[in-house]
């Protein structure tokens, strides 16, 4: 599903992502964990290309993402058009929501499937009021972002995601804004999805749910992967010392 080949990424004179290779197979969930400035949320968001690779390849779907063959087996940047169609089929869950906040959270669901999927209003509202079902929160279908909590507006953000018929799931600290109390429920609907066997790559410090939900867990610092394996392995016995260092703070 998604293949990061050799990827880097500079800003001004810091390097944050150095050399990095990872695959993400169908229906698999990859958990990315490290310190804070380990590079886990510009990996991510390099996958739909909302930061843009130095050097190296990502490919979604056996797609390029960000770049194009140009012929002669040279590869170009892609078009902003082009680059746009391909994200059609990565859901991207920000840390702070990105809700519209004159639409009520019917129409935030609704408006992407009808402006660039061209699906019709009606059909747009039923798959809205399915998802809102799915997530529990179809009783404030009418209610404005302002007037929900911060893990209902996380939920229908996921929502509004998944209204895309995404193939792959990001996830960016999705809990990290919210208040203890309100976490669980976010992290609920994304065990369902991952027992649906949604392709996710999560980027968390909610280690608890990699312990439980992950397929992989993949631990970043300084811009590198440093170590992975499925949660047992990662968590129970840690082979570099920087992983060792790092969960003797945190658990």
């Amino acid at each position: 599903m998604v293949q990061i080949q050799a990827a880097s990424r500079r800003l001004g004179g810091h390097q944050v992502l150095k050399d990095v290779n990872l695959s993400v197979s169908e229906g698999e969930v990859v958990v990315l964990v490290g310190p804070s400035g380990a590079g886990k949320t510009t990996l991510l968001r390099t996958i739909n290309h909302l930061e843009e690779i130095d050097s190296g390849l990502i490919l979604v779907n056996g797609q390029m993402v960000g770049h194009r063959e140009a012929g002669d087996g040279k590869v170009s940047r892609d078009s902003a058009r082009g680059i746009a169609r391909k994200r059609q089929g990565i859901g991207f869950v920000f840390q702070h929501f990105n809700l519209f906040p004159h639409m009520s959270v019917l129409e935030n669901i609704c408006h992407a499937p009808i402006k660039v999927l061209g699906r019709s209003k009606a059909e747009a509202t039923a798959t809205a009021e399915r998802l809102l079902e799915r997530v529990g929160l179809l009783d404030k279908a009418a209610a404005k972002p302002r007037n929900l909590s911060g893990g209902q507006q996380q939920r229908v953000a996921i929502a509004r995601a998944l209204a895309m018929d995404p193939a792959l799931m990001l996830f960016d600290e999705p809990t990290s804004a919210l208040d203890p109390e309100m976490v669980g429920e976010v992290l609920d609907v994304m065990r369902e999805l991952a027992r649906d066997n949604m392709t996710m790559v999560v980027v968390t410090h909610e280690m608890g749910f990699a312990r439980e939900v992950a397929d992989r867990v993949v631990i970043m610092d300084a811009g590198q992967i440093i170590e992975e394996g499925n949660p047992k392995e990662v968590f129970n016995a840690p082979r570099h010392p920087r992983t060792i260092e790092f969960f003797s703070k945190i658990l």
